[in-house]
């Protein structure tokens, strides 16, 4: 390419402001895709260099310098060609992860260095194509496959292929073939169709009145799994429809409840990534700062849930955006805080993260409670309790935190200024707030690690009553191995009781979410029956974290008091002292001694020093 000037950009803070609101248009959406335009030709220009000063990473392919040529002959006669395929987002995410396997390698990927670099090659295929231009050249193919970034891929429909090799793309006029091995595939004239040896993108596209959203469903692209390469997986054309008929109703949901933003995610989101789904729960998907407008998911099994995907990834992609032109966090490798909808402690930065995308969430679930939709009025209005407040305690935590920079800090102003206001859709969502204490409990067990001196003294204590003296200074260290494993069963029994809607619950529910009868018991509102089902589960494995805290929650929903209380605060303690005493005596009861400890620091509660991990 002969012109790749690069562009300065800047943010006003009128745009970081709306940004920060949720009430970034299209428009600021278009301004942050120039930038991230931009950044693809810088990276591009770092691999020419990277290239050019070693010949080994050639490999069996012509010079990159030839794949250069054929850009800038794309960008002479169809500069939207060109356009079209540099802003695709998994040709600036192979971008980003060939220059890093240049620069540093990557010692898992068996992936020959040449085959990454070579994806150039396919890159400038591809422009061509969509060009109409003629052209003969050489590219990577991986077991028989070659990969062209925003059309499709051919593959050798027989015959023995090797794992890499190199395929030659001519095209002559009308005449379009790729040569694999042994094997010619010859290229349909719509390349949007399928045909013999050739698969095509599909576009899945979704209309609900002046809303538009068009996203192609990328099944092949290998730069598609953002931190690893991927090898094809066609859906058929059954699971296609499915996509479609999902994709259909979620963004009705997204019109008809946040119509505001709809067109901004129009304008953000291109390509969805299918990934397969193992179970029920959770919601799974992701995105990359690298590869803007593209996102990863694997599809759900409700529409309002591939509505809050969208949402979620959206939100992701924006602010991916974003911090490409504005730093909001600074680099501290050690310092890391807790995180609601994460289950191992985060920096600053993929904190802010998840602030922006559950911002994202709860404006949509709390539009949705306020909609009349009685489909899904008591779910949304669960989700929007159970995000609510975390999301508000994690703003204000980053506010409060060093790392944050004087932008980080406006722009977490603007969302706690939203978020503040949005209180009045069950805020007292009691389920939600289970959820919400399980959570967060359940990471302060897995997490948070007693001083050992502490939990010693204590358990000499309570083997010898008449000792005398408080606890010393209580002081917690935060760690990044957890504790004990994670569970999401309970959490996932919970939300599926509040979205059936019924009085009682299935008990096939518990079996469909691997709940135990102690989790049933209590989404049933039993109690009593609960506590002494997790009272059993922990005198058979002491150590279970969530046994430990479906105890905590049966109890707090029975009593009140600072047992209870100091149980859920505190689980890691109570556990830590119950570990030491049953090393050498038989453990007491796991309430009987949360009451205990909970009198014994009473009068020593100043001397309890909270880690530093931003927790409200």
């Amino acid at each position: 390419m002969t012109d790749t000037r690069i562009s300065s950009h800047r943010i006003s803070l009128s745009t970081l402001d709306a940004i920060a609101r949720g009430a970034a248009g299209p428009d600021v959406v278009h301004e942050v895709r120039k930038a991230e335009r931009s950044r693809t030709l810088l990276l591009l220009r770092a691999i020419r260099d990277e290239a050019a000063s070693s010949s080994k990473t050639q490999g069996p392919l012509p010079p990159t310098e030839s794949a250069w040529q054929v850009l800038d002959r794309v960008q002479q006669s169809a500069p939207a060609a060109l356009e079209t395929v540099l802003s695709y987002p998994y040709v600036a995410g192979w971008a980003g992860f060939t220059l890093r396997h240049l620069r540093r390698g990557h010692p898992t990927d068996p992936t020959p260095a040449w085959v990454h670099l070579g994806q150039l090659h396919s890159i400038a295929a591809a422009a061509a194509l969509h060009a109409g231009i003629d052209v003969d050249v050489r590219v990577p193919a991986r077991s028989g496959t070659v990969s062209l970034p925003t059309l499709g891929a051919a593959f050798s429909p027989a015959g023995r292929v090797d794992q890499w090799s190199v395929a030659r793309i001519r095209s002559c006029d009308r005449d379009r073939r790729i040569d694999i091995g042994d094997n010619t595939v010859r290229l349909p004239h719509d390349l949007s169709q399928d045909a013999t040896g050739w698969w095509a993108l599909r576009r899945l596209t979704c209309r609900e009145g002046s809303h538009v959203l068009s996203l192609r469903l990328d099944d092949l692209d290998p730069y598609r799994g953002l931190y690893e390469t991927l090898d094809p997986h066609r859906l058929d054309d059954a699971e296609v429809t499915r996509w479609q008929g999902m994709l259909d109703e979620a963004w009705h949901l997204v019109c008809r409840h946040i119509p505001d933003t709809a067109d901004a995610m129009s304008a953000g989101l291109d390509v969805v990534v299918p990934r397969p789904s193992t179970s029920r729960f959770p919601l799974i998907s992701a995105s990359s700062g690298e590869a803007f407008a593209g996102i990863n998911v694997a599809r759900p099994h409700a529409a309002e849930d591939l509505a809050e995907i969208l949402v979620h990834e959206y939100q992701h992609v924006l602010l991916g955006g974003l911090l490409h032109l504005v730093p909001l966090t600074r680099q501290d490798g050690e310092r890391l805080l807790y995180a609601p909808w994460r289950d191992d402690p985060r920096p600053a930065a993929g904190l802010l993260q998840g602030v922006y995308a559950f911002f994202g969430v709860t404006k949509f679930w709390r539009a949705a409670a306020r909609s009349g939709d009685d489909a899904i009025a008591d779910f949304a209005a669960f989700t929007c309790a159970r995000w609510l407040e975390p999301t508000l305690e994690s703003a204000r935590a980053l506010l409060a935190d060093r790392t944050v920079t004087e932008a980080g800090r406006r722009f977490l102003d603007g969302i706690a200024e939203q978020l503040v206001t949005w209180g009045d859709v069950s805020p007292q969502h009691r389920v939600a707030e289970v959820v919400t204490a399980d959570h967060r409990a359940g990471w302060r067990l897995r997490h948070l690690r007693p001083d050992p001196g502490v939990v010693a003294g204590l358990a000499r204590a309570w083997q010898e009553p008449d000792e005398d003296g408080a606890p010393g200074r209580c002081a917690e260290s935060l760690v990044s191995q957890p504790d004990g494993p994670w569970s999401l069963a309970r959490v996932d029994l919970l939300r599926c009781v509040v979205r059936e809607g019924s009085s009682s619950v299935n008990p096939a529910l518990a079996e469909s979410t691997g709940a135990t009868v102690a989790d049933l018991a209590l989404a049933d509102g039993r109690y009593a029956d609960a506590l002494e089902g997790y009272r059993a589960e922990i005198a058979g494995g002491p150590d279970h974290p969530p046994s430990w805290i479906g105890f905590a929650l049966a109890w707090s929903c029975l009593a009140s008091g600072p047992g209870p209380t100091l149980l859920l605060e505190r689980p890691q303690l109570v556990r830590a002292v119950h570990r030491s005493l049953r090393a050498g005596t038989e453990a007491p009861q796991p309430d009987t001694l949360a009451t205990w400890l909970a009198d014994r620091l009473a009068t020593g509660a100043d001397n309890y020093e909270r880690p530093r991990t931003g927790m409200a």
